[in-house]
């Protein structure tokens, strides 16, 4: 049986510019943009994890990271105001771990 997935929102406050280019630039490796520091992302409690790694390894204790757990039923209660940049339709995610 597959792990399951879930819905994950991703908000990021970087303070260098470098760092934030590379947070951003893992962060639309992994999922799609909701707003310009908030990514939503579908994975499993593995691909979590390896998210949270790599993010780690860019940002400092300056910076600030917060992941919220969305269940299938609140993803599908999100409402945006003006045009979407991501829809939270149960896409398949842009990346594969070997």
């Amino acid at each position: 049986m597959p792990e399951p997935r879930h819905w994950y929102l991703f908000m990021y406050d970087v303070t260098e510019p470098k760092r934030l280019r590379a947070a951003h630039k893992i962060l639309t490796q992994w999922g799609k943009p909701v707003q310009y520091s908030v990514f939503r992302t579908r994975c499993t409690a593995r691909e979590l994890e390896r998210l949270r790694f790599e993010l780690a390894e860019v940002l400092t204790q300056d910076d600030r990271l917060m992941v919220v757990r969305l269940c299938d039923n609140c993803a599908a209660r999100v409402s945006l105001s003006g045009e979407p940049l991501a829809s939270f339709e149960l896409d398949t995610p842009g990346f594969h771990l070997v």
